[in-house]
């Protein structure tokens, strides 16, 4: 009994082991097999979509391809590996906040990679019209209005197969301010182009009058059918006003410059007389003579103002006339032993008269 029992049991743990192995090689296989194939398919996807890679060429495309846009570009393709219960949930959620804002700080400084660069661009195209803008308002609708007549002459002549006058007018020339030189040139271009509208529609031109008001001039700019001839002939209406306006504005501008130019020349002449007359006094207070220097060379200026040479003969002969001799400043003779006399006031008057006609200042 008891071999039967132990034969028993040998043969079912030798089932039991086959089993086992039989089970472990069936399921390396199977495992194997998956393999092979999650990589081939691996392979064979990724190729394809290379070459899909090279074709997006905007975000629109690469939206469209991807099928649920950005989200399917966060989400992960593969299934998450189960975890430990209470774990998987938090791992899970960690990771894919971290793709987000990886991806979404990635997008951002992109964007703003992109706005700055706009920015710029914008900054560089802004440039031109703003060197453009240096004209004054008046230069500014002047120059509007000899580009339209000149686009209306050069597109009628284009019609006719004519020659368009030249011009040394720029509009560089009406920088930083009008001048009438440069309303001479434009003058004498609008002469020149007259000829054109003569030759272009010689029956219309016939009814205007060569002595035609401004308003006569609009009138029959309305009553022309072709739009280049009434451009010429607005813009021509324009370019008299606005010259009239610009030559207005010139003589203001000149007549204040002349004004500001007297103003500064007596301010230079102003200052010159007062240069003039503190060295008067400086060198008549270091001679020392027995008169006030200040009233002396005061009274004189305020007398030259009328009567220059007349101011000066008194100054030279007779400098007591401007200011009296002090006779305190006199120094007696011989100690004080002798006082002060009248003739000494006439002699110290010459001597004043002699020193500022040697003086040169």
């Amino acid at each position: 009994m008891s071999d039967d029992i132990k034969s028993l049991d040998d043969f079912l743990n030798q089932n039991t082991e086959k089993k086992e192995e039989s089970s472990t090689v069936k399921i390396e296989d199977e495992f194997a097999k998956l393999l092979n194939d999650f990589i081939n398919q691996g392979k064979e996807a990724s190729a394809p979509q290379k070459e899909e890679e090279k074709k997006e060429e905007t975000l629109d495309s690469f939206v469209s391809q991807t099928g649920n846009g950005l989200d399917s570009f966060i989400t992960p393709s593969e299934e998450p590996k189960p975890t430990e219960p209470g774990t998987s949930s938090i791992a899970t959620q960690q990771e894919q906040n971290s793709v987000e804002n990886s991806f979404s700080q990635e997008t951002i400084n992109n964007l703003s990679d992109l706005a700055s660069l706009q920015n710029i661009t914008l900054e560089k195209q802004t440039v031109i019209p703003e060197e453009k803008s240096k004209l004054k308002d008046e230069e500014k609708e002047l120059a509007r209005a000899v580009t339209n007549f000149r686009d209306g002459i050069v597109a009628m002549a284009e019609k006719k197969n004519l020659k368009t006058p030249d011009t040394d007018y720029t509009e560089d020339s009406l920088y930083p301010n009008y001048k009438p030189s440069v309303g001479k040139k434009i003058a004498q271009y609008l002469l020149d182009c007259w000829d054109i509208l003569n030759k272009y529609d010689p029956e219309n031109m016939k009814r205007l009058s060569k002595d035609a008001s401004d308003e006569e001039y609009l009138t029959f700019a309305e009553s022309l059918s072709d739009t280049d001839m009434q451009l010429a002939i607005i813009s021509y209406v324009e370019i008299l006003i606005n010259l009239e306006i610009c030559e207005v504005s010139y003589e203001q501008k000149k007549e204040i410059v002349q004004k500001n130019r007297i103003k500064r020349e007596l301010y230079e002449e102003y200052m010159e007389l007062q240069e003039r007359r503190a060295l008067f006094i400086k060198k008549l207070k270091e001679k020392k003579f027995p008169i006030n220097a200040e009233k002396l060379i005061g009274n004189y200026f305020k007398a030259a103002q009328k009567d220059a040479e007349g101011a000066y003969k008194a100054l030279t002969k007779n400098p007591a006339m401007f200011s009296p001799i002090e006779f305190d400043k006199i120094h007696p003779k011989f100690f004080g032993l002798i006082k002060v006399t009248p003739e000494d006031g006439i002699k110290a008057n010459q001597k004043i008269g002699e020193f500022i006609k040697k003086l040169k200042v």
